[in-house]
């Protein structure tokens, strides 16, 4: 059989999808790889948490799952001073006011609520300035915050233990939680806020 009639009969086999020229199968791998790549760049990344290498210790001098009297002995020993007790409504909440990183702050001290164990204190500024500081403190504390989002840091580990770092247009906050005493609150039937 001549170069011309074997042309012939493999255009007929490869029309009828029986042999495969290796011009077309070196095309169509070319597009498979294309395709592949094209697709595997279309999935949606996986956000995956990095736990803080230093676990959250206690906030300043008052511990987690301390109870309310030694909450406001904490607060004396830090030097500041509270002002509202409403541990024993719904909030079940203590306030304060002092310092934190050299500005004034309101200290809000949450418990569990039946066995009133701290397990949450948020840190509220007026000063928007003092974000940055902040921000800059808990990272070299903690390193770099687990996830992040314009005006929001937030760090978490394992044992669901939490801080949140946020800024709106008045104020600054801090937001320390326990997690095994958040849990614990959940569990004792936290109040509804």
């Amino acid at each position: 059989m001549c170069g011309l009639g074997k042309v012939r009969r493999n255009r007929g086999i490869l029309g009828k999808g029986v042999h495969m020229d290796s011009r077309y199968f070196v095309k169509m791998m070319l597009v498979f790889t294309f395709l592949l790549v094209i697709l595997s760049g279309c999935a949606t990344p996986v956000w995956v948490a990095k736990e803080p290498p230093v676990p959250l210790g206690p906030f300043m001098s008052s511990k987690w799952g301390d109870s309310v009297e030694g909450v406001q002995r904490a607060i004396a020993t830090d030097g500041n001073k509270w002002f509202q007790d409403h541990t024993e409504e719904p909030s079940h909440a203590l306030y304060a006011f002092g310092t934190y990183l050299d500005h004034p702050a309101i200290f809000s001290y949450f418990f569990t609520s039946r066995s009133r164990k701290l397990y949450r204190v948020d840190v509220t500024f007026s000063d928007l300035r003092i974000y940055e500081k902040a921000r800059n403190v808990l990272i070299q504390e903690f390193n770099e915050p687990s996830h992040s989002q314009s005006d929001v840091d937030y760090w978490l580990w394992n044992d669901k233990s939490l801080i949140i770092l946020q800024k709106n247009k008045t104020d600054v906050q801090v937001s320390y939680s326990s997690g095994p005493f958040l849990i614990q609150n959940k569990e004792e039937g936290s109040p509804k806020r």
